[in-house]
């Protein structure tokens, strides 16, 4: 036998030892991109030490943040059970931070995830803030990947994890077999959810069960932007619904939350929403994603897999879209839509309508009128409306809303700005219903609630519906001496009408009655919309009714808010109750 000199000895034992440590690689995530978040996973067949090797970016240790992160996630659990930001590094070299570190996790499988995401350590939002008016606000909002990526120069070729030990690899396509042992009693499932997404499942529960929520979303303390809810179909209302309070950081950027908590839903009909608005989700994260991306949205199981066996599901749209009774929506700029309602007995329907409101005040909204008494019986309110996802002004308000037996008015108008396919801004995430819809409760055959034409039948003579610069006139009989009740909507400020009308004899053409500014009151909106009701005395005879309108402000073209009853501008004479 030759012998082998100890040098080639030696090199045969660090190639030996480097091939056993290459078949032991469990992770290794590398050639990271700037903005890019990568993911891969392991499974242990027993409880183990690992190794973890990263390198990160130090960041700025003056504004207290980091550009990298690495974490591993428990797959069955979802928790973090080591993070890159919350230990020591064992060396750092120039911007690098170097770790090496021995971790023991028992007997599962787990997620690693590599972020090349801006990381802030503040845990006050007015310092995140404070930092993002300075330079790096201009590369990260608007994406100049090119000027970031020159300005840690080749230290993003560095970034890498690499996690050794004994187990199964899962390449980044195979990760998402490690969900399912979350998913396995799921009965809903929103996850991965990309931006302008829309989505609900309808479940019936045959007995009261509790229910194990596991919601992630995009909120901050002046609004929610990605987020879920569930509704109660038969109390239409809202049961549950993910906010600031209810939720806590889920890592990463401060605006990502989780929402993780148990609730019991008694039996019956349920509908589970998510929505994400026109940024930051799965397909394009505009800062850090959360410590698990892969269940951005809304993930719902039973607490007891016994009990998925009562659980059913349905489809929630079609359920709602057949008891549309009616249906304003898809609203431009400068619109204004009335329809009228014939409740044939007492009703009680849902409203959804979605708007513009800031500062406190609404400026495309919707309200219902009694035709009768002339008051409005439901007005959208910035108060009784909620954030509708999006730009901050979008306003949904979902409610049920009570209609005595009756005639009603709907009304719905926007501003010069801010509508479906002109928006502004962000647009809600319900954009085709800017605007109103009303709901039957009930499934909907029409028989009970009648949409129509008809606007206040039993009037003696109507001149409504006003526009600028009109003198109308209508004739009508009196047969027989007797009392009748005026209802006349116009324009006056200071003392004077500009938009009015009056009653003349037919054959004196003397002036019978005339609406003066003295004998209104506020019609609501702005102050100059004024109105009269009252009865009045007329001989049996022949008379004529005026209504004078100026070059401005009308049911046409309103110049600022109008009135409570706004298709009735103009006059309206009655036969006296």
């Amino acid at each position: 036998m030759k012998f082998i000199p100890k040098v080639i000895l030696l090199g045969l034992y660090i190639f030996a030892l480097d091939i056993h440590a290459q078949n032991n690689i469990l992770t290794e995530i590398d050639n990271i991109k700037v903005r890019d978040v990568r993911v891969e996973g392991f499974k242990l067949p027993s409880q183990q030490n690992i190794e973890i090797n990263a390198i990160g970016f130090t960041g700025s240790r003056r504004h207290n943040w980091t550009f990298t992160r690495a974490w591993i996630l428990d797959a069955a659990t979802r928790e973090v059970v080591w993070d890159m930001s919350h230990i020591e590094p064992s060396k750092e070299v120039k911007r690098l931070i170097y770790f090496d570190e021995n971790l023991s996790l028992p007997a599962g499988s787990y997620e690693v995830y590599y972020s090349s995401f801006p990381q802030y350590n503040i845990k006050d939002s007015e310092g995140v803030e404070k930092f993002f008016s300075g330079w790096f606000k201009k590369w990260f909002k608007e994406g100049n990947n090119e000027d970031l990526y020159h300005a840690f120069g080749k230290d993003v070729g560095k970034f890498k994890i690499v996690v050794r030990g004994k187990g199964k690899r899962y390449y980044a396509r195979e990760v998402k077999e490690l969900h399912e042992s979350f998913l396995e009693n799921s009965i809903v499932r929103m996850t991965g959810l990309l931006d302008e997404t829309r989505l609900d499942q309808g479940f019936r529960l045959d007995k009261g069960m509790d229910l194990e929520l596991y919601v992630l979303g995009e909120i901050r303390k002046d609004g929610t932007f990605d987020y879920g809810w569930i509704f109660d179909k038969e109390k239409h209302e809202k049961v549950w619904k993910q906010t600031f309070h209810n939720s806590k950081p889920a890592g990463g950027a401060s605006k990502n939350r989780l929402s993780q908590e148990s609730i019991f839903l008694p039996e019956g009909e349920y509908a589970a929403f998510f929505v994400t608005d026109d940024s930051h989700s799965s397909s394009d994260w505009n800062e850090a994603p959360p410590n698990d991306p892969e269940f951005w949205g809304m993930t719902l199981k039973v607490k007891e897999p016994s009990m998925k066996k009562y659980v059913h599901h349905y489809d929630f749209k079609d359920e709602e879209e057949k008891n549309i009774i009616v249906q304003c929506n898809k609203l431009r700029d400068n619109e204004f839509i009335s329809k009228q309602l014939i409740c044939k007995e007492d009703a009680k329907v849902r409203v959804y309508a979605v708007g513009e409101g800031k500062r406190r005040m609404m400026h495309d909204y919707s309200w219902i009128v009694n035709t009768k008494t002339h008051e409005k019986v439901w007005e959208m309110t910035y108060y009784n409306t909620e954030h509708a996802g999006g730009g901050i002004k979008n306003r949904i308000h979902d409610g049920i809303v009570s209609l005595p037996k009756g005639n009603y008015v709907v009304y719905a108008i926007t501003d010069d700005n801010h509508s479906y396919w002109e928006w502004n801004d962000a647009p809600p995430y319900d954009p085709e219903n800017w605007g109103i819809k009303i709901l039957a409760v009930e499934d909907y055959n029409g028989s009970a609630i009648e949409v129509t034409e008809k606007r206040d039948v039993g009037a003696i003579v109507q001149l409504v519906k006003a526009g600028d610069s009109e003198r109308e006139r209508r004739n009508f009989i009196q047969s027989k001496d007797g009392d009748v009740r005026i209802y006349a909507l116009g324009e006056g400020t200071k003392g004077r009408m500009y938009d009015y009308g009056w009653i003349e004899d037919a054959e004196t053409n003397r002036t019978i009655w005339e609406m003066e500014y003295d004998e209104t009151e506020y019609a609501g909106g702005n102050i100059k919309n004024r109105f009269f009701e009252g009865i009045i005395f007329l001989k049996k005879g022949e008379y004529n009714v005026y209504y004078r309108s100026d070059d401005s402000h009308s049911y046409t073209e309103w110049n600022s808010s109008p009135p409570n009853d706004p298709a009735s501008w103009g006059i309206s004479i009655y036969t006296a109750e």
